[in-house]
């Protein structure tokens, strides 16, 4: 039974990037070529999902040379004594503040939570990524709502016959009401599938959206906290070294340091 958690937690990852790949495709479909747009959009939400897991699987704490457990106070660096403390399952001493993540198996500095989505936990140093990751995902979301929406008004009237009112185009689109109106009166299994597709898009829509304007505010006001850490940050230190140009390429996820003083050490916690 302890194995199911993780199981499902590893199942996550992969359904999330199965939908994300059906939804490209149906939109494609739909629309019967690939707009820039879309392939804009896509490249965006792949390559910040992959900087956000690969600076979250290579993360590391400042080394710290264990003997027994007993705390060292010995280490210097830059004239500044850092304290340790030991962590019984990574069976490791690692420097403050230090959060564990289950999921993960591995101790991180300035951790802010695990993404089950992403299958990796969100830290300082990704966080830029994601929060342009999600805002990505809502302008995904919008094309496809844009493509989607008008095929599923013209199909789903044509199947079931409704008035054209406004509350009937409501009752067309509200999911579970269209999904047992189809059941109810039509065969086309397909409009079933695209009707939940479509409220699922408005949800991770509205979510996405939401989440990554707060994350960004948190951050800028100094609300985000890291452990017992916090305080404002600019946009330089949110996104990295190469700033808002990040929006239209994830340098600093992928070619460039992420950590926080562009050098790979930690600062003074």
């Amino acid at each position: 039974m302890k194995a199911l958690p993780q199981i499902i937690v590893n199942l996550c990852p992969l359904i999330a990037l199965l939908f994300s790949i059906i939804v490209i495709i149906a939109t494609i479909y739909i629309n019967e070529k690939v707009t820039p747009l879309l392939v804009f959009f896509s490249i965006q939400v792949y390559l910040n999902w992959y900087s956000i897991y690969t600076i979250s699987r290579n993360a590391t704490t400042m080394d710290v040379r264990a003997i027994g457990k007993k705390l060292l106070t010995d280490k210097r660096v830059n004239n500044v004594e850092y304290k340790y403390w030991y962590c019984e399952k990574c069976a490791n001493y690692t420097c403050k503040p230090t959060q564990h993540c289950i999921f993960c198996k591995k101790c991180y500095h300035f951790r802010d939570q695990h993404c089950f989505v992403l299958g990796a936990c969100i830290l300082r140093q990704n966080v830029g990524n994601f929060i342009l990751f999600c805002l990505y995902t809502a302008f995904t979301c919008i094309h496809s709502l844009c493509i989607l929406g008008p095929y599923l008004y013209e199909n789903i009237n044509r199947v079931i016959r409704t008035d054209t009112d406004s509350y009937n185009i409501f009752l067309n689109f509200c999911f579970p009401i269209a999904l047992i109106r189809l059941l109810r009166d039509s065969k086309e299994n397909t409009y079933i599938i695209l009707v939940t597709m479509f409220d699922v898009l408005v949800s991770i829509l509205f979510i996405s959206l939401v989440y990554a304007t707060w994350k960004l505010h948190s951050c800028m006001t100094g609300k985000q906290r890291y452990a017992n850490i916090s305080g404002r940050q600019s946009l330089r230190e949110i996104f990295g070294s190469y700033g808002l140009s990040n929006i239209i390429f994830p340098y600093n996820g992928l070619i460039g340091t992420r950590d926080l003083n562009g050098k790979y050490e930690l600062k003074q916690v």
